[in-house]
């Protein structure tokens, strides 16, 4: 579920519609939980800036 909650959050949606028109069993610290996840996954990755990853 951490993957559609990233998805709804990208595609511009707020906590408050995520809860109020897809998932009202969660609440806005369940969807920061799901934030701290994927961060925790990504942290020790790499970075490489768009601009940079654009020219190669």
């Amino acid at each position: 579920m951490v993957y559609i909650i990233i998805e709804l959050l990208e595609s511009g949606l707020t906590p408050d519609d995520i809860i109020r028109d897809y998932y009202p069993q969660i609440t806005k610290d369940d969807i920061k939980q799901c934030l701290h996840y994927v961060a925790s996954l990504i942290k020790d990755q790499e970075y490489i800036p768009f601009k940079e990853a654009a020219q190669h």
